[in-house]
């Protein structure tokens, strides 16, 4: 199937072997059509995505604060932007994910929010945030969903079961509440694994033994109801991504080491920079990091997004 996939301007001037000045002055005098999201432009292309099975994979984590919300937005917005179709799932009451894409919490109904899915064993309908990103929404509303969940046969499968039957994405990323709540173990179970932010402090490494723990609970659980996805695995951990790192601390670098070893369990991500301004622009912009016009940030997240889609995610790469 053909999807449209958006190449940054300087990418774009170096492939085609000219200066960036002189596609900007292209862009000018109109000989080059592009779009502008935020403070960059982008070379619009359509490219051949090969059609196959859905993955699923949630940010999970039940220590608040460690880049889970801004992980799923910038890596969803960094793979969509390659020309694959990506549905976000914002499964936190808070709702940040939502308000962080520009809609409005406070607008938002409960049938557009995973309450459908506790409730009536659908997906609400998406809502398209960027070229093919969309997103299912959230509000302090479902919230409720914990004490409905407790109540519902099966509940922690819900959401499984509701994306098995989703058809036209290539990649569903579910930002999870910091929680070990009914709504986090949900989250949890609902795909191919978890991706695990893990903040490069004292407090990150602490919940990572959490983490790791429940991951082994999860996986059993799993394995009672879908053992061929988990055969060989011990947990559900794909990935550990370190998040908030200040190469200037010792304290971080000691983080970075520990988690290294625990290479044989999951594979460590680049590491993501505690960088307070560029997060602070995306947020009141409403718009992914890649946006704000810090290219090391942009950088940042396209490693992350390389190294994911390389290590992780099984997607067929798109052919332009």
């Amino acid at each position: 199937m053909k999807r449209e996939r958006l190449i940054p301007l300087p990418e774009y001037a170096k492939r085609e072997g000219i200066s960036e000045s002189l596609a900007r002055k292209w862009l000018k005098e109109g000989r080059l059509e592009a779009v502008r999201l935020g403070h960059y432009w982008y070379v619009p292309e359509w490219v051949e995505v090969p059609e196959g099975r859905v993955e699923t994979y949630t940010l999970f984590t039940h220590a608040g604060g460690a880049g889970k919300t801004s992980l799923a937005r910038d890596v969803g917005f960094e793979v969509a932007s390659r020309g694959y179709k990506v549905l976000l799932v914002d499964a936190d009451p808070q709702a940040n994910l939502t308000a962080w894409l520009g809609v409005d919490p406070s607008t938002v109904r409960e049938d557009d929010t995973l309450l459908r899915v506790i409730r009536q064993d659908s997906l609400p309908t998406p809502r398209e945030v960027a070229p093919n990103l969309y997103l299912i929404p959230s509000s302090v509303d479902l919230a409720m969903g914990e004490l409905e969940l407790d109540r519902k046969p099966l509940g922690a499968l819900a959401l499984r079961t509701a994306l098995e039957r989703l058809e036209g994405y290539d990649l569903v990323l579910v930002d999870s509440l910091p929680s070990l709540g009914s709504l986090a173990v949900m989250g949890a179970l609902a795909g191919d694994g978890l991706l695990v932010p893990v903040e490069t402090g004292a407090k990150g490494l602490q919940a990572l033994k959490a983490v790791i723990k429940v991951a082994r609970e999860y996986r059993e659980a799993l394995r009672k109801v879908d053992p061929e996805r988990v055969a060989g695995r011990s947990h559900m951990i794909r990935a550990f991504i370190p998040t908030k790192y200040d190469s200037r601390t010792q304290g971080d670098n000691r983080v970075l080491e520990a988690l290294q070893e625990l290479e044989e369990l999951a594979p460590v991500a680049p590491r993501v920079a505690y960088r307070p301004g560029p997060h602070r622009k995306a947020t009141e912009a409403q718009v992914p990091i890649q946006l704000t016009g810090d290219r090391e940030a942009a950088e940042e997240i396209a490693r992350v997004a390389d190294f994911l889609l390389e290590r992780v995610f099984h997607l067929q790469e798109v052919v332009a």
